[in-house]
């Protein structure tokens, strides 16, 4: 059973949302989960099986550890099987910086666990959901757990402007524009983002564009590959298909109508696929 939770109030814009994949007694989940390049970052909390992480094209791994799934530039799948019991922490873009006092860029594609980015309260978090993996406990624990460690200074809020920015323009804001809007320098808008988010705000801008327009393929199959790479900000049709190909693993023509009317409204499709269910729902 897949479910999702609101975070607190005050942690809305840095946390998207909290989650858990359970099963129930008797039951063996049959998971799939595929994660497109967002930049974005998810706190896994494994307390059952250990499962399969794929990066599409790459290299296959088995974790059964709870790990910090940080940023990364390469689409992933997630395969689990059996007694599945997950809590996990989706942050939105950006969202980590202001709960962690280690560089971002430092774990860029990695998948830490959580104590190295969170530090050691981490040890005692994880123990309080291993003790009771109900979601809405565990939501409680959470909220408790990143209220408490909430952190904004000037650097973070000159980040946030500068990021806010760069979404708002659809990932095409140059480094000065940038820079004017948060009131620092452009050196310091780079050093902002590797900090806080972990990639150059021109890596950023590429996945924002990658995003939109694949959300624009999966709302509307009949948008032709040139409108949508026009209207992404793309230079042309070509270098399109090759982030797109980077970024998700497949090419547009596969995405074409494919995510469902009920999803998010927020920028970052990904797909989270359970093979005893129906329906398809996003992760």
């Amino acid at each position: 059973m897949y479910r999702l939770r609101e975070p607190a109030p005050e942690l809305r814009p840095y946390i998207e949302n909290y989650w858990s994949v359970s099963h129930e007694p008797g039951e063996e989940v049959d998971l799939r989960v595929e994660v497109f390049v967002d930049a974005r970052a998810d706190l896994v909390f494994n307390v059952g099986v250990p499962y399969r992480r794929v990066v599409i094209g790459g290299a296959t791994v088995e974790i059964s550890a709870s790990t910090l799934d940080a940023q990364r530039l390469v689409p992933i799948r997630i395969e689990q099987r059996g007694a599945v019991t997950i809590t996990g922490v989706r942050f939105c873009l950006g969202g980590l910086a202001p709960f962690t006092r280690v560089r971002l860029d430092r774990w860029s594609g990695h998948t830490p666990p959580p104590r190295d980015v969170l530090g050691d309260e981490a040890i005692d978090l994880e123990a309080e959901l291993r003790a009771s993996p109900d979601l809405e406990f565990s939501a409680r624990v959470l909220d408790e757990f990143f209220l408490a460690r909430l952190r904004r200074d000037s650097a973070q809020s000159a980040f946030e402007e500068a990021l806010a920015a760069l979404v708002h323009a659809g990932g095409r804001a140059g480094l000065d524009e940038l820079a004017e809007t948060a009131g620092v320098s452009p050196r310091q808008v780079e050093r902002l983002f590797a900090r806080c988010l972990g990639f150059p705000p021109s890596t950023v801008g590429r996945v924002v564009r990658f995003q939109t327009a694949l959300r624009r393929l999966m709302e509307d199959p009949g948008v032709t590959l040139g409108d949508v790479a026009a209207d992404a900000g793309y230079y042309d049709q070509a270098h399109f298909v090759r982030d797109f190909r980077l970024f998700s693993g497949g090419v547009p023509r596969g995405y074409r109508g494919y995510y469902p009317e009920e999803g998010p409204s927020d920028f970052a499709p990904n797909v989270v696929v359970f093979v005893q269910d129906e329906s398809e729902l996003r992760g």
